[in-house]
């Protein structure tokens, strides 16, 4: 081996995984399979780092991080009705979720509504329904007159 071998090889034995290519690595691995010099520095290398590991790891694990994760939580729980953060269970979900909720339940309560007024229209009476569609709202014609619905209004005024 040559000093230039080293002298280009050198800069490639602290590279973490995946920075060098495959004929890189190649090279390097078939350069310090015969190279002294280069391997006392990859092993030197290799101490260093794992102290350097440990050395992190033992401060992280001497570090509290709940305050860091409740100050997280806490934000990303904002906005959300009181009480419901916290509830866990149906309920609970339904309080994190209640435009959700709301825009799921109302056209079926109001069909039920529907279903129900036709239905029991009253005793000895039969009740007719017909259902049409004039530009955005709906029309139900019943035997007692015509009922409107509205689409909701995205923007409020």
């Amino acid at each position: 081996m040559t000093k230039k071998d080293c002298v280009r090889f050198a800069p490639m034995i602290g590279a973490r995984e995946g920075e060098l290519s495959e004929v890189e690595a190649r090279a390097l691995a078939a350069h310090l399979a015969m190279c002294r010099r280069c391997q006392e520095l990859a092993a030197r290398f290799a101490r260093t780092d794992g102290l350097v590991a440990e050395a992190l790891l033992a401060r992280a694990n001497a570090r509290d991080f709940a305050p860091f994760v409740d100050q997280v939580m806490d934000r990303i729980g904002t906005g959300a009705p009181q009480g419901a953060r916290s509830g866990r269970g149906l309920l609970g979900w339904v309080g994190r979720h209640w435009k959700g909720t709301l825009s799921v339940t109302a056209p079926a309560l109001a069909a039920l509504a529907v279903f129900m007024y036709v239905h029991f229209g009253g005793p000895g009476q039969v009740a007719s329904l017909e259902i049409s569609s004039q530009g955005v709202s709906t029309v139900l014609q019943t035997s007692d007159g015509p009922v409107v619905l509205l689409p909701p209004e995205e923007h409020p005024s």
